[in-house]
């Protein structure tokens, strides 16, 4: 059971109430890469008991990341964004790094963290059933725990099912992808004469090319919104927000999954982006 803000509902399926999960909003912003020159490194304010606080980070392309907040939200599922919030980020990332321009954002965008009644991992089997694993209210420093926590977390699903033999011809890794931006001239030469569809630029901020976005569409699991393709390729992650790229990368999607514009959405649930056909 990792399902994270839902993990004690999921918890609660089996009877399962020792623990209760909190949600904790994190608002960001994003800046163009023109400002990513303003820190070289990522500068913490000193912590508090809500989190680290607001960090200004370089991003691994560039760009200058500044957030997160840190509030409490009845709502699991509210993820949006607030001026205060916003103004609150913009304040303290000044007072780390002053001069940090607000001309260069972006784009904004908000995560809803989990942290659990025991203020501490909880990874262990169930008290209501031995053979339920729970890996629940993983807070910071969760991501560089998560390889331990998985490993911890195999080994005492093995023990507890007894007899169970190692899977010698399981291939656990995924091919690395190499961006063609970050290729040599030679290189982008001989896979353009090869595959034509990487000499079309789809997204101009990000250098992506149709040939990438292609590829990724034909890997499981399969890109099936505009956001599942701008993680995998970063079409659209760039100045503009997918605004001379997104319908290009609608179009894709439309014609490999099969459904008409109308049915495509930003990131699943109700984000559709089309209301109907103009003509």
């Amino acid at each position: 059971n990792c399902a994270g803000l839902y993990a004690d509902r999921v918890a609660g399926m089996i009877g399962d109430t020792s623990f209760k999960i909190g949600a904790r909003k994190g608002e960001y912003i994003l800046l163009d890469r023109e400002s990513g020159g303003f820190a070289s490194r990522t500068l913490f304010a000193a912590p508090s008991a809500a989190g680290k606080g607001v960090l200004v980070s370089p991003t691994v392309d560039g760009n200058l990341l500044l957030g997160p907040t840190s509030s409490e939200t009845e709502d699991r599922g509210d993820n949006s964004n607030t001026r205060e919030g916003l103004d609150f980020v913009l304040e303290r990332a000044r007072a780390l790094c002053p001069g940090i321009p607000s001309h260069t954002v972006i784009t904004s965008f908000c995560g809803v963290r989990a942290y659990s009644d025991r203020h501490d991992f909880i990874i262990e089997q169930s008290r209501a059933d031995k053979r339920f694993l729970n890996v629940a209210g993983i807070e910071s420093p969760g991501l560089t725990s998560a390889p331990a926590i998985a490993a911890y977390a195999a080994e005492t699903v093995v023990g507890e099912l007894g007899n169970v033999k190692r899977r010698f011809g399981f291939e656990g890794t995924r091919k690395p992808f190499s961006f063609f931006k970050d290729m040599g001239v030679g290189e982008k030469n001989e896979l353009i004469r090869r595959e034509p569809d990487f000499g079309k630029i789809i997204c101009r901020c990000e250098e992506v090319t149709l040939g990438e976005i292609l590829f990724e569409c034909g890997r499981n699991p399969v890109p099936k919104t505009v956001d599942g393709i701008k993680r995998r390729v970063r079409a659209g992650m760039g100045r503009c927000q997918g605004g001379f790229c997104q319908p290009s990368v609608v179009d894709v999607l439309r014609e490999r999954l099969g459904v008409p514009y109308e049915e495509i959405t930003k990131s699943g649930g109700g984000s559709y982006m089309f209301t109907g056909r103009t003509k």
